[in-house]
């Protein structure tokens, strides 16, 4: 294991943790050097979250050649979810903001994030809505179909990531080489119930 001369805490909230991980996955870092992948794994956050490999696992791949990632290195990996955690919040908008974008009152707001026909994270006590659901007037078309196939677990940076990352099952017939990502597949007004189908296997 490296040494660390310097150790700085970057506290993150437990949503952001969770974005980590996905789901049956392992902790991995993968880069692309050339014309081959460089895959290393993770050892356990600096931030006390646990890695999804055990030791007997970890000791597998470092006989095939993969290399952990140094304490420096999950420190940066963490200061940069942090800042894409904090660009999330100050890029949202909060309840009120929401509610007079839609034209509806605040209550009418916080009754679809409850039922998951709009997309929110929570500040503490305060609900705020990612931006990228929202047009200049209203919504976007169909997030209300896909935010409810969304499973409760993923975090909001996973979330957001998704959205906006482009997606090789959504091209439209007349374009089959350049794939969408979900929020341009609703803004051209293609079938919600295909995003959302790709949203319930996250």
């Amino acid at each position: 294991m490296a040494s660390v001369e310097r150790q700085v805490e970057i506290p993150l909230p437990s949503a952001l943790k969770r974005d980590r991980v996905p789901r049956g996955s392992s902790v991995a870092l993968v880069e692309v050097e050339g014309e081959r992948l460089k895959l290393r794994f993770l050892r356990p956050s600096l931030v006390g979250e646990a890695s999804t490999l055990t030791e007997p696992e970890e000791a597998v791949l470092a006989r095939g050649g993969v290399e952990p990632v140094s304490d420096e290195e999950a420190l940066l990996i963490d200061a940069e979810a942090a800042a894409a955690y904090h660009r999330l919040r100050a890029t949202s908008l909060g309840v009120e903001e929401a509610a007079r974008r839609l034209g509806v009152n605040a209550s009418r707001v916080r009754q679809r994030l409850a039922e998951r026909s709009l997309y929110g994270l929570k500040d503490g006590s305060t609900w705020l809505l990612p931006a990228f659901q929202f047009q200049a007037e209203g919504l976007v078309p169909g997030p209300d179909v896909v935010v409810r196939r969304l499973p409760s677990d993923i975090g909001p940076l996973a979330v957001a990531r998704w959205f906006d990352n482009p997606n090789s099952d959504l091209c439209t017939r007349d374009d089959q080489e350049r794939p969408l990502t979900p929020l341009r597949w609703l803004l051209g007004g293609n079938s919600p119930e295909r995003a959302a189908e790709l949203a319930a296997a996250l």
